[in-house]
């Protein structure tokens, strides 16, 4: 269920267990089973994010995915909002592309910067 976000009568069907709706309503209210299904999607989740196979690559491919079954589904406006997101992704959108001509400057440095120019233009300028 963690993993595939299957009902728990469909679970059930699963491991070829016989359960009514009932049954299912009254398991389902448990605070105990409430709590071992999510301590099992935490899991899931957990295994999902420190995968090996887990790269950059591996999530653009799946944001497209997700961007053609929208599309597909005439949801064209979110399909737009997923590319928009691949485009950022992929450094094609967004502050990854602004070069800044400051760097990692301190305020500190940028004000001795202004006092250097400023002295060297009065320097320069005859009275």
């Amino acid at each position: 269920m963690a993993r595939t976000g299957c009902t728990l009568k469909e679970a059930a069907g699963l491991l070829d267990q016989v359960v009514t709706s009932e049954e299912c309503d009254r398991i389902i209210k448990r605070k105990s089973f409430q709590k071992v299904l999510w301590e099992a999607r935490h899991r899931y989740f957990t295994q999902l994010g420190q995968s090996s196979e887990l790269k950059k690559d591996t999530m653009i491919g799946r944001m497209i995915n997700l961007a053609e079954k929208l599309e597909s589904a005439d949801e064209n406006d979110k399909a737009a909002e997923v590319w928009f997101k691949v485009g950022k992704a992929l450094g094609w959108v967004g502050p990854e592309n602004t070069v800044t001509v400051f760097g990692e400057l301190s305020q500190h440095d940028l004000d001795e910067i202004r006092r250097k120019v400023e002295d060297a233009a009065k320097t320069a300028r005859p009275n």
